[in-house]
């Protein structure tokens, strides 16, 4: 029987996470999960009811805050009660300029950890042969065990091109600056994670260097 396999892939915005996370997922069935966007749908449900950052922690709730998720044929989705968050614009220039000063608030980290984790049980009891989470704490905080670590960088331009080529606005260095700032799970480099620059590379050469790593232990 084949081994479950998990890979963190951490880094900043607009270094290619999302994209070499989906291709892994897609030729290897794994199941795909975007950590950013737990913390972007909460930072959608505190600017509709106007709860700065400093007052999430006393929001934070299973009553108040009910994230559940479910596995589709579209693959992970989250939810809010009975809201998809698909349904949600979550990648907002509102949205980009405020998710790291929600995220950094230690009670709301607290709160999604086991949360975060239980993907991989849900991944495994479902079929997939692994799971692929990404994000900024990864490796260090979410799956500090995981079979794989990868760390994803590039350079400024290259980054920012990313960003307006999804039709995003975002202050990137500003956002990466708050994350590897925080006091709880910062982003950062941890020791085992192997390092990609992404900046000069094409996607299929990127998953190429994580699929050369990955055949060493399947």
């Amino acid at each position: 029987m084949n081994r479950f396999i998990t890979i963190a892939i951490d880094g900043g915005a607009g270094v290619g996470k999302s994209t070499l996370a989906k291709l892994i997922c897609s030729r290897k069935n794994y199941l795909y999960i975007e950590t950013g966007n737990f913390y972007r749908a909460i930072a959608y449900l505190m600017l509709e009811m106007k709860i700065k950052p400093e007052s999430v922690a006393e929001q934070l709730s299973p009553d108040f805050v009910k994230f559940h998720s479910k596995i589709s044929s579209k693959g992970f989705e989250l939810f809010i009660g009975d809201t998809n968050c698909i349904e949600l614009d979550l990648r907002s220039a509102d949205i980009n300029k405020c998710v790291s000063d929600y995220a950094a608030q230690p009670a709301l980290r607290k709160f999604l950890l086991d949360f975060q984790r239980k993907q991989v049980t849900i991944a495994e009891e479902t079929g997939f042969g692994g799971i692929v989470m990404e994000g900024r704490d990864i490796g260090s905080k979410i799956l500090p065990n995981a079979d794989l670590k990868f760390f994803l960088s590039a350079d400024f331009e290259t980054r920012m091109m990313r960003r307006d080529h999804d039709g995003e606005s975002d202050e990137i260095v500003t956002r990466d600056l708050k994350d590897s700032k925080r006091s709880t799970s910062p982003l950062l480099k941890t020791d085992d994670a192997i390092e990609i620059d992404t900046g000069k590379l094409t996607k299929e050469e990127v998953f190429e260097m994580v699929n050369t790593e990955l055949e060493k232990i399947i």
